[in-house]
């Protein structure tokens, strides 16, 4: 059976720029919490868990933010068999 986890070197960290909400506020996402959508990392479970939806612009912010450490290396799809 083909499994697959997400490596990275530790937790995805933000400040939020909401400046209708919590802007300035540090969220910490863990790696466990990321999910794994079409082969990538998908934060759109935690997101959803810390009610964060569009058009809250940290909802593009961690989508982007999470995108691009997986495009650098950062955050990567495991597969194991």
């Amino acid at each position: 059976m083909t499994t697959q986890s997400i490596s990275g070197a530790s937790p995805v960290t933000f400040i939020s720029e909401n400046v209708n909400g919590a802007v300035g506020k540090q969220y910490s996402i863990p790696i466990a919490a990321l999910g794994i959508t079409n082969g990538q990392p998908d934060p759109t479970a935690w997101l959803a868990a810390v009610n964060i939806a569009p058009p809250d612009p940290d909802f593009a912010l961690v989508m982007s933010l999470v995108a691009s450490l997986t495009a650098l290396g950062a955050l990567s799809v495991l597969t194991t068999s």
